[in-house]
C-alpha cells in the first residue's frame, strides 16, 4: 500500500509540504501542488476524501450549515434534507455556527477546499462577494432567511404574507397592542419580511408601530421567560398580543405566565412561527403559523444534488404556510 513518505520520496517535498498541499495551505505554491497530486495519481495514493475528489468523483458529502442544532426547526428541517439527500447516495454533514461568523467562514473554506460537494445555509448573513460568487456557481443553496438586500437564488416561504396574516388575525379579533418578538438583531429588522408583514398588518388598521413592542435577539425557551418579565415592566399599557417568531420562545412565555397566574389568551393572545410538536401539547395549545418544514427540506436538498450532478433544478413546490387556531389567540 502506497504511503505518504512513498510521495515524498517521489517528489522531493517533505511530508509535511505534502500535506499541506492537500489542505490547500497556501504556502505551497500551485506548482507545488501540481507535482504532488499528479505524483499521488501516478502511485495511487488517495488519502481519507481526497481519494474521491482527485478521481473526479467528489465527496459525496453535503455540508448544512445551521445556527443551533437545538432549535427544533432546525432539527426537523435537517431530518427532511438528511432523508432526501440519503436517497439519492449521499450523506450530510450537520454545521452549527452557533451565529458566530468565524464559524460559518470555516465551513466555506471547506466547500473550497472541496472538503464538500455543496453547502446548503438555512440562513444568510454574509453576502460577501466570495459567498455570492459561491451561490451563483450553485455550490452554496440558501433557504429559510436571508435579510440582506442582494438578488440572490433563495428557497423560503413567502414570509411576510404568514406574518401579515397572523397579525391580521389579532387586530380583526379586536387586539390594537401588538407585541414583535424575534430571534433577529436590530440592525437587519428593516430588511426582515416577517417584521414588514407585521409593519404592513398594522398599518391597514392604522396603527403605528410602538418600539417598546418590538423585543429582539430572543432564541430560547429561557429568553421566552425574561421577555415576559420585560413586557410585564411595560406596566398598564403593556401589549394585549404577542406574535413570537419561535414557539420555543412562545413556549418559554406560556410557562412562565402559568408561573404567574397570568391568564392566556385573557391577558394576552399568543401566536408562535414553525407549528413544532411542542406547539400542539402546551396548555393552552399554542396557536401557531405552520411552515411546510418537510417540502422545504425535500425541494432544497433536491436542489443541491441537481446543482453537483449539472441536471435542471427540479420544479419548486408551493411552500405555503397556515395559521393554525388553538387556545392561546
Amino acid at each position: 500500500m502506497t504511503k505518504i513518505s512513498d510521495v515524498a520520496a517521489k517528489t522531493g517535498y517533505s511530508i509535511t509540504t505534502i500535506s499541506r498541499a492537500i489542505n490547500d495551505h497556501p504556502y505551497v505554491s500551485d506548482k507545488a501542488k501540481k507535482k504532488i497530486f499528479d505524483v499521488m495519481r501516478e502511485l495511487d495514493y488517495y488519502p481519507n476524501n481526497v481519494a474521491q475528489q482527485l478521481r473526479g468523483k467528489g465527496t459525496k458529502l453535503i455540508g448544512v450549515i445551521i445556527s443551533f442544532v437545538t432549535n427544533p426547526f432546525f432539527t426537523y428541517l435537517v431530518d427532511a434534507i438528511e432523508k432526501a439527500a440519503y436517497q439519492a447516495g449521499y450523506q450530510i454533514v450537520v454545521l452549527q455556527t452557533l451565529e458566530e461568523a468565524e464559524r460559518e467562514q470555516k465551513f466555506i473554506e471547506m466547500l473550497k477546499k472541496r472538503q464538500l460537494d455543496g453547502l446548503i445555509m438555512t440562513s444568510l448573513d454574509n453576502d460577501s462577494p466570495e459567498v455570492l460568487k459561491l451561490i451563483e456557481s450553485g455550490k452554496i443553496v440558501v433557504c429559510n432567511r436571508y435579510l440582506g438586500d442582494k438578488d440572490i437564488p433563495l428557497i423560503r416561504i413567502d414570509e411576510k404574507k404568514a406574518t401579515y396574516e397572523a397579525t391580521y388575525y389579532l387586530l380583526a379579533k379586536g387586539y390594537q397592542k401588538i407585541a414583535y418578538i424575534s430571534a433577529n438583531k436590530k440592525s437587519r429588522i428593516h430588511t426582515d419580511l416577517r417584521f414588514l408583514g407585521y409593519l404592513e398588518a398594522l398599518k391597514a388598521f392604522n396603527i403605528s408601530v410602538n418600539w417598546d413592542y418590538v423585543f429582539l435577539n430572543r432564541l430560547t425557551i429561557s429568553d421566552g421567560r425574561s421577555t415576559l418579565t420585560d413586557i410585564l415592566a411595560i406596566g398598564e399599557d403593556k401589549p394585549d398580543a404577542l406574535l413570537v417568531i419561535s414557539d420555543e420562545v412562545a413556549s418559554g412565555i406560556l410557562s412562565q405566565c402559568h408561573l404567574l397566574n397570568i391568564k392566556v389568551p385573557e391577558t394576552f393572545a399568543i401566536i408562535g412561527f414553525d407549528d413544532q410538536p411542542i406547539a400542539e401539547v402546551l396548555y393552552p395549545g399554542l396557536t401557531t403559523i405552520r411552515q411546510p418544514i418537510q417540502e422545504l427540506g425535500e425541494y432544497v436538498a433536491a436542489v443541491m444534488i441537481a446543482n453537483i450532478e449539472l441536471k435542471a433544478s427540479p420544479d419548486a413546490p408551493e411552500l405555503k404556510t397556515k395559521l393554525i387556531i388553538r387556545g392561546t389567540a
